[in-house]
């Protein structure tokens, strides 16, 4: 009874935040740009029809979802795309899909289990299913672009040291291997007579990474000013030293973390093995 009531509550509310939203207006404020994605991929790009079926709900999603919450999805979505998976998806449509999924395992969880507690844990589950492959891939990707991002820099300030510009030292470097390499070709490509520098500005402002967004600040003024090679090999060592202390503190974390696993599944059945081995003739002696 309490599932139904809850599950009753639960659709009218739906029901009530459609029939409010589900108005056409202008999108307007921080969330404008998430939308206005979003519905440009849906005019632009064959969507399937159960993508399309979804789109209704994308406005009170993007008003609604927590901000950070779309950065995140908006970053992992950059890098995983960029790896050329999950192509002509927005964070907007990709929490929309979620949202939904949430709702289908709540309904399937309470069918099934017929208790409120594991139908949470089951749109819990339904709710992160989707962005598991997405988070991973994101994370492989991202990673993998800064160990080589300070090679690459290298690479530029040898390119610099042979007297070309700036310019000319990125399309040098571009033509090399690596993750970092096909990024800057992709910058290269959508600059069409723009600076690269401002183009490089916005690409890494939209990838979200703060190693990138603090590389192509400093070109700026690395550009204007003189040492400009001793200037890169300080900016290519201090990218290289914060990833070698991000990937020390992401291993004192999983030290810490594998605490609790080894406790359960090696030294419990272990200490209870040992006490089954030495109690029971002691046990049997006495019975």
């Amino acid at each position: 009874m309490i599932f139904i009531t809850l599950l009753g509550i639960l659709v009218s509310l739906l029901i009530i935040v459609l029939t409010v939203e589900f108005i056409p207006a202008t999108p307007q404020g921080k969330t404008a740009k998430y939308l206005n994605q979003a519905a440009g991929l849906a005019e632009t790009n064959h969507l399937p029809s159960w993508r399309k079926a979804l789109s209704p709900l994308e406005k009170p999603v993007s008003e609604y979802s927590p901000k950070r919450l779309l950065r995140k999805t908006t970053s992992n979505l950059y890098w995983s795309q960029f790896n050329g998976k999950w192509s002509n998806w927005t964070a907007i449509q990709l929490t929309t899909a979620r949202i939904v999924c949430s709702l289908i395992g709540f309904i399937i969880g309470g069918l099934f289990f017929e208790t409120v507690v594991l139908a949470l844990v089951s749109s819990l589950v339904a709710f992160q299913l989707p962005v598991t492959s997405l988070n991973t891939d994101a994370r492989k990707t991202r990673r993998r672009f800064q160990r080589e991002l300070p090679e690459f820099i290298q690479l530029f300030a040898a390119q610099m040291a042979a007297g070309v510009s700036m310019e000319e030292a990125l399309r040098r470097s571009s033509q090399s291997e690596g993750s970092v390499a096909k990024w800057m070709r992709m910058v290269l490509n959508k600059t069409q007579g723009r600076s690269i520098l401002e183009q490089l500005q916005k690409e890494s402002e939209a990838s979200c990474l703060p190693d990138l967004i603090s590389m192509s600040t400093q070109l700026k003024f690395i550009r204007r000013g003189t040492a400009q090679q001793a200037l890169l090999a300080q900016l290519a060592d201090r990218i290289a030293a914060d990833y070698v202390g991000q990937a020390d503190q992401r291993a004192e974390k999983v030290s810490g973390e594998l605490v609790i696993p080894m406790v359960l599944f090696y030294f419990l059945p272990f200490l209870a093995s040992l006490i089954a081995i030495i109690g029971y003739p002691v046990v049997e002696g006495l019975l």
